[in-house]
């Protein structure tokens, strides 16, 4: 067995953190705006959860959006604050569903309805193309699929973007990769 040492903490100038490393910029590397499920667990919910309180947590949490999920854990689709906007509950209630009955797989964008980035095509980018790419789409998130290993590898969200690029950014609002792209090229 090895004999670990302990020293005094006086000796210990600062805390380090991430922003004392290479910043990001427009030009860096694609892969370091994009939360990597090999790092970093997805946020995930179930299909059948009611969506006012699926809502409400993501709110209290500053999460706008999180992979939809079967009660076996498969993918089925993502929902994000815009999904459960009061707008598209009012809307669901007009159709006679009550709003405390409302489940988030009825608001959800499928599995089949989403866009992705290929990884690899990934690794070989930049960020100022990822967010050119997203702005052309309009879209604030974007999952990153490993197609060789058919893995759901990622995401990207236009918030992660901003916070990495130094934007300002306003709490509770809507961060689309519009307002990031004219921030960072404005």
């Amino acid at each position: 067995m090895k004999n670990l040492h302990l020293f005094d903490l006086e000796k210990v100038d600062n805390i380090i953190a991430p922003k004392y490393f290479e910043p990001t910029t427009l030009y860096s590397p694609a892969t370091t705006i994009f939360t990597d499920f090999k790092l970093n667990s997805p946020l995930k919910v179930k299909a059948n959860t009611l969506a006012v309180d699926v809502l409400d947590l993501m709110m209290k949490s500053h999460v706008q959006m999180k992979i939809v999920v079967s009660d076996s854990d498969e993918f089925l689709g993502i929902v994000s604050t815009k999904e459960l906007s009061e707008q598209r509950l009012i809307s669901e209630v007009a159709k006679g569903t009550p709003r405390n009955e409302i489940l988030v797989e009825e608001l959800m964008l499928p599995r089949n309805c989403l866009s992705v980035f290929d990884y690899q095509e990934l690794e070989r980018s930049k960020v100022c193309d990822v967010i050119f790419a997203l702005e052309q789409n309009r879209l604030n998130h974007c999952l990153v699929v490993d197609r060789e290993h058919h893995q759901i590898r990622g995401v990207i969200s236009s918030s992660d973007i901003a916070r990495k690029l130094h934007l300002p950014l306003k709490l509770n609002y809507q961060n689309s990769f519009n307002r990031v792209f004219e921030e960072a090229y404005g």
